[in-house]
């Protein structure tokens, strides 16, 4: 118990003395930052529940960007100073991929193909050390949305292609759910060089209600309709998301 409470005091102790010694070394050092940020590339892990919702072939991955915007709210008052906190937001996308469907139209054989990815769009407070180090951790928590997007259009031969024909959207659909998460990550740089651009690792774990999906091979023509119709199906939310690029 004596243990924890030593943990519990040094770590409000650092709570308390981190602004006052960023207020002390503002004054000999004026160079505060107001906005930071990240921006990178991710590759999306989904957990096993959630692959049914993805069962692509890059490995059931997903490939996109990640963009992170950050205000230090010492920065905010009158008395500027580097504080151990930052609040902002994140905008991802990964692109999980596209599968074919061949459907019968009256008699014509047509392709399909529908795209789908995933983007996250959350609120972050970050905690990080006042002053940057040669390398410098950071936690963040998130909390926000989780976008399913697809489109389905017609599956274009090259031939089709070369010769500038356009392919018509067929429908698109989206599925929205909560997200939250946490994160962590390193950045690396000098640390004289204050505005300069970090190479910075991150890794965070996302969590939420469950998104509606377009499931594979199940793209039909109804005819009474005259529309082409697919089944949705449901999956619940859990994947890491890794980044790689460089914080300013």
């Amino acid at each position: 118990m004596r243990s924890y409470l030593q943990i519990l005091l040094a770590v409000a102790c650092f709570s308390f003395l981190s602004p006052v010694q960023a207020r002390q070394q503002t004054r000999s050092n004026p160079d505060v930052q107001a906005v930071n940020g990240f921006v990178g590339l991710q590759v999306g892990i989904p957990s096993a529940e959630m692959q049914r919702a993805i069962r692509n072939r890059m490995g059931n991955l997903g490939f996109g960007l990640g963009l992170i915007i950050l205000s230090d709210p010492g920065t905010w008052g009158a008395h500027k100073y580097k504080s151990s906190f930052r609040l902002g937001g994140e905008l991802g996308y990964s692109y999980y991929g596209r599968f074919l469907s061949d459907v019968s139209i009256n008699g014509y054989e047509g392709s399909y193909k529908t795209s789908y990815g995933l983007a996250q769009l959350n609120a972050v407070i970050q905690v990080r050390p006042p002053q940057l180090q040669r390398i410098s951790p950071f936690v963040d928590v998130i909390a926000g949305g989780n976008f399913y997007l697809s489109r389905t259009k017609e599956n274009l031969n090259a031939i089709e292609s070369a010769l500038g024909i356009q392919a018509f959207d067929i429908d698109s659909y989206a599925s929205v759910g909560f997200n939250k998460g946490i994160a962590a990550g390193f950045s690396f740089g000098d640390p004289d060089l204050y505005r300069a651009p970090r190479l910075t690792i991150r890794l965070s774990y996302n969590m939420g209600s469950d998104i509606h999906y377009v499931e594979r091979n199940s793209l039909t023509y109804n005819p009474g309709a005259n529309r082409l119709e697919y089944q949705v199906g449901r999956a619940p939310v859990r994947y890491f998301i890794a980044q790689l690029g460089v914080s300013f």
